[in-house]
Parts: structure tokens; sequence; C-alpha cells
């Protein structure tokens, strides 16, 4: 796989929708859209698997943990700089990621089957969310 730093063009929209799953409300209705956009990027889904545990979840699992974590969406520039500082790291000395492990084992587990089910024509495109107007 590409390394994320000559890969940007294709990784922010991954990033993008996977972050969302780490906002401080509940993203169960996230999911479907996140599968969803991850559907349409050309990422196979072991890719997207480990954009998810070595590049998303490290930066981001701390914001699952605080009282009152970011619930409006990550600042993209911001998760691209912290992404890209913790691999500008040697390997060695980035942390393991073990941290809430079954958590991103488990979001995965429901990911990676609407994933394949959008790209095999299994699951219908679903509908942006239709803002109300005043």
């Amino acid at each position: 796989m590409i390394e994320a730093r000559d890969d940007l063009a294709r990784r922010r929209p991954v990033w993008a929708a996977l972050s969302e799953l780490y906002l401080d409300t509940d993203t169960a209705g996230l999911v479907e859209h996140c599968a969803h956009d991850l559907a349409r990027s050309d990422y196979d889904l072991d890719e997207l698997a480990t954009i998810l545990r070595r590049e998303v979840h490290p930066v981001l699992r701390t914001n699952l943990f605080v009282s009152a974590g970011v619930w409006n969406g990550f600042d993209p520039d911001w998760l691209e700089a912290e992404i890209l500082r913790r691999h500008a790291r040697p390997r060695w000395l980035r942390p393991r990621g073990f941290i809430m492990r079954g958590i991103v084992d488990a979001l995965w587990q429901e990911l990676a089957p609407r994933i394949a089910d959008y790209r095999n024509g299994r699951r219908q495109t679903i509908p942006l969310p239709v803002e109300s107007g005043s």
C-alpha cells in the first residue's frame, strides 16, 4: 500500500468518512453512510482496514474516552496533520494502537460486509440527508 503522505488525494475522503465514526455522539446511523463512502474509494477491503486501524483509530480513539469530545466533525486539515505526524515517527516509536482494539475490530466487522455489498450491487445507493430549510 502506498504511504499516506504519498497518497493524500485518495486518503482524505477515506479519513473523513472514518472519522465520523469517532464522534462523541450516537454514530449508529453514520455506519451506513460511512460504508457507502468507503465503497466509492478504490482501496480494497484490506487497505481500508489498514487505514482504519493504523491511521484513523490511533489518532481519534481518545475522542471516545473524553466526556466532552468532538461531536460536530473533525477538522480535515488537523486530522491529516495528526496522521502524517504520527507516521513520520519511526515505527518503533509509534504507539501500538491496541487500546480499544475490540471497538475498532467490531466497527470493521460492521463496515466490511456493507462496503462489499455496495461494491457488488447488493445494497442500493443511499440518499444524502436532506437539510431542512426555514
